[in-house]
């Protein structure tokens, strides 16, 4: 029997010099050869690509050339991603912290992006009428272009996770704004476009008032973006808003029905994989939808060149309307920019020729986050595009 425990720990130690021996040749191996490189575990989430390797003089007396050299070669150990993983995951287990660049955490472990929390708390007192007396110019344009058109133009404010659920966060910083300022941010906002005839769907205000009305918060633990129920609501809202202002059913209303699962999928665990963990906080329950809507064969949404501009908050929207709304020629707009999606077909960095093609629809939809609302460029950038001659 001792025989067998010596001969056993003796192999364990021979295993242990060869793994540890074959790191460095490994390492070498992925940098001469990174299309065929071996990596242990899985990979790491929202980590940015290395720069190019300035091998100039100029390079090496700036210190860019070590430092690119030096990622590289830690980038390429077989052991990073996992060693990180778990550099995390005993800050999170043993601390409750998350090392991860702009991410916290909040009560009951709910994670957030730390510029929605800064957004949240520089609110004050009148700034929706700044925000309104800058926007409403350009909306107005916008809308008259459409309409003059014979289009039709919808305005949509979606929500924030922190203005959700602020409790959750408010004490992670100072946060010199008074809740008044905070909460009448929004509808002072909407209210003054309104009465500047701006057609806007509210679909912040609209969430918010139901938290708490549902079996799951509308927005989940482990991830930034709204869940499918919330996000499925807004998107009737959307539905009926349009069918109000052409006066008929253009586009079909659509039902659906909400059943909990657990763990998390999808994007309602976007920041929980951010988090790069050995093991990912997903335990938590979030809705997953069935949905129903009459044939879309024939219907006249079906010929209606449409795009919807805006953020990732609408990604899974533009999903909903084209299959479950019937505006199957829908295109996304990511940033106006940064990407367009159509046909289930992604193209990147649009051209100018490419971005001019919205002058060309039937129906705009137009959407900002509650939080980057007059901080983003891509409402001017529309509005150039459609007042230019």
């Amino acid at each position: 029997m001792a025989a067998l425990t010596t001969s056993r720990g003796r192999w364990l130690r021979r295993l242990a010099a060869g793994a540890f021996l074959a790191m460095p040749v490994l390492t070498l191996w992925n940098l001469a050869v990174p299309s065929h490189a071996v990596r242990i575990g899985p990979a790491l989430v929202g980590v940015t690509q290395q720069g190019p390797l300035d091998a100039s003089l100029h390079g090496f007396l700036d210190g860019a050339l070590q430092k690119v050299a030096a990622l590289r070669i830690a980038d390429a150990m077989p052991l990073r991603r996992t060693l990180i993983r778990l550099n995390n995951q005993i800050a999170y287990s043993l601390f409750g912290e998350i090392t991860a660049p702009g991410l916290l955490i909040g009560r009951d472990g709910e994670l957030v992006q730390r510029s929605y929390l800064e957004e949240y708390c520089s609110r004050t007192i009148g700034q929706a009428d700044a925000m309104a007396d800058a926007a409403i110019p350009l909306l107005r344009d916008i809308q008259a272009f459409y309409r003059g058109r014979g289009g039709g133009f919808l305005y949509i404010v979606t929500p924030s996770k922190v203005a959700d659920m602020p409790d959750k966060f408010t004490h992670l910083m100072t946060c010199p704004s008074t809740p008044q300022a905070r909460a009448e941010l929004v509808p002072a906002y909407v209210a003054r476009l309104r009465a500047a005839g701006i057609e806007v769907v509210d679909a912040a205000s609209s969430t918010h008032a139901r938290r708490h009305g549902d079996a799951v918060e509308p927005f989940p633990r482990g991830g930034i973006h709204w869940n499918e129920l919330a996000m499925a609501r807004a998107s009737r809202q959307i539905v009926d808003a349009v069918n109000a202002q052409v006066g008929r059913e253009l586009l079909p209303p659509f039902s659906f029905t909400a059943r909990i699962v657990r763990p998390a999928e999808g994007r309602d665990r976007d920041l929980a994989e951010l988090a790069n963990l050995l093991v990912a906080p997903i335990d938590y329950p979030t809705p997953r939808l069935t949905y129903s809507h009459p044939p879309c064969a024939g219907r006249e949404a079906t010929r209606i060149d449409a795009a919807i501009v805006g953020t990732s908050f609408v990604d899974p929207v533009s999903e909903v309307l084209t299959e479950q709304a019937c505006l199957t020629r829908l295109g996304q707009y990511f940033y106006l920019k940064l990407g367009r999606s159509r046909g289930g077909v992604r193209q990147n960095q649009l051209s100018e020729a490419e971005l001019r093609e919205v002058r060309d629809v039937d129906l705009m939809l137009l959407e900002e986050n509650e939080s980057l609302i007059g901080r983003q460029q891509y409402l001017s950038l529309l509005h150039q595009i459609v007042t230019a001659p």
